[in-house]
């Protein structure tokens, strides 16, 4: 398999989302513009995250270094297109523009379009004398500015070989095989590849192989499938010396990034009769050692260095805020598994401390990952997934994947608290905030998950469902580097975000969209996050760019502004599945890309989210009143209890997957969730059971529900067929042969249904046909419930979304956006970023983009019935007397809503929008409202007035964002804003109404 060009990041189309400016000043305005008038500078108040930040991205040390001559030029460029500039040039832009940073920082990324470090590891780091002296040069050109920098300092992968050199400690990583051992002699022979190097956005790092250890053991198959059993105690350390062959110096093919090595041993007295064994091999890198108590001194030691350097740090660019890992997708593996992991003798005694004094050894525990590594086994059991476990029954499954879900959750849950804790050091003694900006992680899953494509069709289109030719996800090698927990991630992030839709993968079941909006919402710092996306042509990124604005999560500032930027609301909250990779390391965090749901992992519902009398559960200011369970065998404890307090309240609970048999405190928890559920008999053992090509019947409370195929035998798609407990009230709503896989009931005030399959859902009907089955259950549950009783139809959002072809969503301050859903065009391009306009024409005239079209008559949504004509997307706001108070459409003229006609305009204008100025945007004297026109031409535009509105001043927008322009001509008549057109009105204006 190919392995995707490293196009992964899109730096260049992301600058309208993390506030990055490009090299080129606005066009100014005529003289008489700039007279002066009564008004503040700017007429609406411009927040950090909107202002301009000229951006220095670095391929190479030499670049910094050349940063010290204000004067010298830089290849800044982003594309193929070159861009040169120098840092007073850069520092001239960012003044003019009333910028008060500018981000520089190093992204590899960026080398295909300029000369770099060609594969060497870069010597200047942040964490470095040398690097320091070079950011204070460059801070005394700044400061007569009055700018500060963005820097990429509090990351993992930037702090490197100066720590090593302070502490004498680095970064140590194990990678591990199995094999077979003679059991009389001892002999073995295990072959794997070592890892040579690694590249990611911060350079390359070289790998030193540091040592190698072997474990003997035996192993014991359980019940025929695929769990063996291996006795911990019975795991022996080999003390004989071991042999390590290795053919050749690297494969030069890859970079010279990894080779083949053996590891031969024999003898070993203490481990005579055992006929398996585990080799470790043990490497040096330099990164933080970050479980070690000289970390966090070590990082405000940096921080304090910098301050007393007198670098004027504004800010903290956190794009891939992981520990050190490498780009290349799917070349770390031995017999297809990621079978590497992070672990310092510090971790080990971290996790020895906390769950037990027989983890001080970990490595041996390492047995417990290695799945899927019986090539050697002579039977047909080596085409298995085979997984090791701690006892030869359910329990010990169980507590198996609570093994690795703790070992993820404590790297995730060290690393972040590591950084926000130096984060807040930093704050403090820079005496400032520092926005971090960016997102987690260098690649998504299922967006860099793998499908084998069989006869060389794309992989993009196969990438929203489980089928039988789904091959790995990359969530374990997020988990592996400390980045698979976005929303842990969002305590360090400013907002936050993710590239869900990158490399060409358009997302057309809004999963990323929704991910997106959940992040914003659950974030602590700031209540909103982004849904990039890059990879394609022109024409789809502007269907994508409507999706955006519709789901708040990006899109052109109008509808931003409408919208308050925020992102949309919705009843039904589902938990994030983290605990999967844990159970088998193969699957993604995803079981179904459900788009019409805020995301939450466990951990934040029980630390945020609180529970209302009237059985609701409020988090990030939202109200939810259906919480969905993906996959959580492994719930935190205090997850059970809260549950069953939002039922008892009047909640609406659906559980589907496997049960949980312990909590992550270890307590068992089976019963207390069977009384929960009304479950009776289970009829499975140690998993669920497979059912493939089986069907679920849906009948009594879910019988609107249409049948579901279950498509696969993997462990996603078991069955755990459960009966209903005597006197439970439950009944049996699903089937799969017979036997019964979904209960329902009530309980107190409210309902507990439990799904016993994996839900399938895919608007984008990838399989050539749509499955829905999680929003017809919700829906028949009564999850997206109606607007009001005498609604002729069910006009809730989500509702609207799946049985109409628009796209429609609600906002927290009451705006409705509906937009031409996205969902049906299969991804036929190339996922390039720099793109080739002549071969995206030739692909969009193979493969037509679907109507973009908004067309409404009388149409229920929301609350409003709504009229109008328009393309791409149309947003509006009424107060609560039905008066329209914002307003954004494309290719229209107006809008009817609940019978009362605007007409806004005198024919269509390529954009028309128009909203208040929000209050933390408002100065005094300033603009309360502002106007988004396109091409307005002669045509006059009517926008409905304010109340008090009479005698108002309208602005162009000046030279920066905020500031007022010309004035333009405008009068009040008839409670209507009315602005005369003009032939030279061309382009896209924003107008500024500063009331009389």
């Amino acid at each position: 398999m190919n392995t995707p060009p490293l196009s992964r990041r899109a730096f260049g189309l992301r600058i309208a989302e993390l506030g990055l400016a490009g090299s080129a000043v606005a066009n100014g305005l005529p003289a008489w513009a700039d007279m002066p008038r009564p008004l503040p500078n700017p007429v609406v108040a411009v927040p950090p995250e909107m202002r301009p930040k000229p951006g220095l991205i670095l391929v190479s040390d030499q670049q910094l270094l050349d940063l010290r001559d204000p004067d010298k030029p830089v290849d800044i460029s982003l594309s193929s297109t070159p861009q040169v500039a120098t840092l007073r040039q850069l520092c001239e832009q960012a003044k003019a523009g009333h910028g008060r940073k500018i981000v520089l920082a190093f992204d590899q990324f960026f080398e295909q379009y300029r000369p770099g470090q060609k594969g060497k590891p870069r010597t200047l780091t942040p964490d470095s004398d040398a690097y320091i002296e070079c950011l204070a040069k460059i801070g005394q050109t700044l400061r007569p500015y009055g700018l500060g920098l963005e820097l990429s300092l509090l990351s993992p992968l930037e702090i490197g070989a100066a720590y090593a050199k302070a502490t004498g400690e680095s970064g140590r990583w194990v990678q591990y095989r199995e094999g077979y051992r003679n059991p009389r002699s001892g002999r073995f022979s295990v072959s794997l590849w070592q890892q040579l190097r690694w590249t990611n956005n911060k350079g390359t790092i070289e790998l030193a192989r540091d040592s190698v250890q072997a474990y003997a053991f035996r192993e014991r198959q359980v019940g025929g499938g695929r769990f063996y059993h291996v006795a911990p105690e019975q795991i022996v350390r080999l003390d004989h010396p071991l042999v390590v062959e290795e053919d050749g110096e690297g494969d030069e093919g890859q970079g010279g990034r990894r080779r083949r090595i053996t590891v031969l041993g024999e003898g070993g007295d203490q481990a005579r009769g055992l006929d398996r064994v585990l080799v470790v091999v043990r490497y040096r890198t330099p990164e933080m050692d970050y479980f070690s108590d000289r970390a966090l001194p070590y990082l405000k030691g940096l921080v304090d260095r910098y301050h007393a350097a007198g670098v004027p740090l504004a800010g903290l660019y956190s794009d891939e805020v992981h520990i050190q890992q490498d780009w290349h997708y799917d070349a770390h593996h031995d017999e297809g598994q990621l079978a590497i992991r992070y672990l310092t003798p510090n971790l080990a005694r971290r996790f020895a401390a906390k769950y037990g004094a027989e983890f001080e050894d970990f490595e041996k525990f390492l047995v417990y990952f290695a799945y899927a590594q019986h090539a050697f086994d002579p039977t047909l059991d080596a085409r298995l997934p085979a997984l090791h476990v701690l006892a030869p029954n359910p329990d010990g499954v169980a507590r198996t994947a609570l093994l690795r879900r703790r070992y993820f959750d404590l790297l995730d849950r060290t690393v972040v608290d590591l950084f926000v804790a130096a984060k807040r050091h930093a704050e403090g003694v820079f005496g400032r905030e520092l926005e971090a900006t960016a997102h987690a992680t260098w690649a998504e899953s299922p967006t860099i998950d793998f499908w084998s494509p069989g006869d060389g069709r794309p992989m993009n289109p196969m990438k929203y469902e489980y089928t039988p030719n789904f091959l790995w996800s990359n969530t374990v090698h997020q988990a592996s580097a400390a980045c698979d927990d976005y929303f842990r991630w969002g305590e360090f992030l400013t907002g936050g975000g993710t590239d869900h839709a990158e490399g060409g993968w358009s997302d057309r079941d809004y999963y990323g969209l929704a991910l997106g909006c959940s992040l914003g919402i659950t974030n602590p710092n700031r209540p909103y996050a982004y849904a990039a996306g890059w990879g394609w042509p022109a024409a789809v990124g502007e269907r994508y760019e409507a999706l955006q604005a519709a789901y708040g999560v990006g899109g052109h500032p109008a509808f931003q502004a409408i919208a308050e930027k925020r992102g949309r609301d919705v009843e039904v909250l589902m938990l994030y599945p983290l605990s999967l990779v844990a159970c088998e390391e193969r699957f993604g965090s995803w079981m179904a890309q459900y788009g019409y749901a805020t995301y939450a992992t466990p951990e934040v519902l029980l630390t945020r989210g609180k529970l209302t009398d009237d059985g609701a559960i409020l988090l990030g200011g939202r109200r939810f009143t259906t919480l969905a369970i993906l996959f959580e065998p492994l719930p935190p404890a205090g997850l059970l209890p809260l549950i069953e307090d939002f039922v008892e309240r009047g909640g609406r609970l659906v559980w589907s997957g496997p049960p949980p048999r312990v909590d992550m405190d270890g307590t068992a928890v089976l019963d207390r969730w069977s009384r929960l559920i009304g479950a009776g008999a289970r009829h499975f053992h140690l998993e669920g059971q497979a059912a493939a090509g089986s069907v679920v019947e849906f009948t009594d409370a879910l019988g609107p529900v249409p049948p579901q195929t279950i498509l696969t035998d993997f462990l996603v798609d078991q069955v755990h067929p459960i009966d209903p407990a005597e006197g439970s009230g439950a009944t049996v709503v699903a089937r799969v042969a017979g036997r019964p896989v979904g209960l329902h009931r009530a309980k107190g005030r409210g309902t507990v249904t439990f799904l016993g399959f994996r839900p399938r859902d895919d608007q984008s009907a990838s399989l050539g046909h749509e499955s829905r089955t999680w929003f017809e259950v919700l829906k028949a549950l009564g999850a997206y419930p109606k607007s009001r009783e005498d609604a002729p139809t069910n006009d809730n959002p989500s509702v609207v979304s799946r049985e109409s072809p628009h796209l429609a969503t609600r906002f927290p301050n009451g705006t409705i956006i509906l937009a031409a859903h996205y969902r049906s065009h299969v991804e036929s391009w190339g996922g390039g970023f720099q793109r080739d306009e002549a071969e995206d024409r030739a692909a969009i005239a193979r493969n037509p983009l679907p109507p973009d079209a908004v067309e409404l008559d009388e149409r229920w949504v929301g609350g409003h019935r709504v009229t109008y004509r328009g393309r791409l997307l149309v947003a509006f706001r009424v107060d609560d007397s039905g008066r329209l108070i914002a307003f954004g459409g494309q290719a229209t003229g107006g809008i009817r809503i609940d019978g009362r006609e605007h007409r806004l305009a005198d024919r269509p204008l390529d954009l028309l929008a128009f909203a208040p100025v929000p209050e933390p945007r408002r100065v005094p004297g300033g603009a309360s409202m502002m106007i988004w026109l396109g091409n307005q031409g002669e045509s006059e535009v009517r926008i409905p007035a304010p109340p008090g509105l009479n005698a108002p001043r309208v602005y162009q927008q000046g030279a920066e964002e905020g500031s007022a322009g010309a004035e333009v001509p405008s009068s009040v008549r008839g409670g209507v804003l009315a602005l005369p057109g003009r032939h030279d009105f061309e382009g896209e204006r924003l107008l500024y109404v500063v009331p009389g």
